[in-house]
């Protein structure tokens, strides 16, 4: 998901990338409850049958489907934010909000910073979009699908133009 973000006062285009969300985090909750619920009933009810060693496997099999969850959720929230001004580019990445917390910051002279699409070289990868900056290459959007990649190209140089005194259409 891409949104884009225009600060009229410092000249200046903001856009925050995230990736796309299937299902909230309640929604996974229960989906995990109701799911452990089942599991362990089944487990329970065989272990009063006397098949007991079923119950710990059962219980480590849940462990590891609720650590795969919490990655993936975790994933979910990861978030790039770039600013585009007219002297400088900034490029913050982080969990939930890259703006506040665990935020990784780059800051680029804006005359040394080139956006790049690496075109795909094979079916199976895709297309790439870069931040380069002199001898550094920084990939932005890797969790976008292709079509928000090309909204994002596409959006970059509206706002490339915006910030070098253009209007954005």
């Amino acid at each position: 998901m891409i949104e884009t973000r225009i600060d009229d006062v410092r000249s200046a285009v903001q856009y925050v990338l995230r990736p796309n969300q299937s299902w909230t985090w309640k929604a996974n909750i229960w989906f995990l409850a109701v799911l452990c619920s089942i599991s362990l009933l089944i487990a329970a009810s065989f272990a009063l049958r006397g098949y007991w060693m079923i119950l710990p496997f059962s219980v480590l099999e849940l462990s590891a489907l609720l650590a795969c969850m919490w990655l993936c959720v975790r994933r979910g929230y990861r978030q790039e934010v770039i600013v585009l001004e007219p002297e400088m580019v900034t490029l913050q990445t982080g969990q939930r909000d890259a703006e506040v917390q665990q935020a990784d910051t780059r800051r680029f002279e804006r005359f040394f910073t080139r956006f790049h699409v690496e075109p795909n070289r094979h079916p199976w990868r895709e297309t790439r979009v870069l931040l380069r900056y002199r001898d550094e290459r920084f990939e932005i959007g890797s969790f976008l699908p292709v079509d928000e990649k090309r909204e994002l190209v596409s959006a970059l140089k509206k706002g490339i133009r915006y910030v070098d005194g253009g209007l954005i259409q």
